[in-house]
């Protein structure tokens, strides 16, 4: 089990949501920190560098890095594709 760690960025992004979208946000950080695993993370590249994107719906996106030495996801920034990238 991970312990999920969120930016100041990635809770207002997340206030901002819809409430559809921000349950199913919840729900797949919640399975991202019970077995990350089990989730495919798709490297990022250029200023998200050493970074990982997940995706929630068919649109909207997680911004996250995982440390797995101190067993942490970290979320840095959630929202729209055509603005998190």
């Amino acid at each position: 089990m991970y312990t999920l760690v969120t930016d100041p960025r990635a809770e207002s992004d997340l206030a901002r949501l819809p409430s559809t979208i921000a349950r199913r946000v919840r729900s797949r950080l919640e399975r991202l920190c019970e077995n990350p695993d089990n989730e495919h993370h798709k490297a990022l590249k250029g200023k998200h560098k050493q970074k990982f994107s997940l995706r929630v719906a068919k649109h909207y996106r997680i911004i996250y890095s995982l440390d797995r030495s101190a067993k942490e996801v970290t979320v840095h920034q959630i929202g729209h594709r055509s603005k998190v990238y």
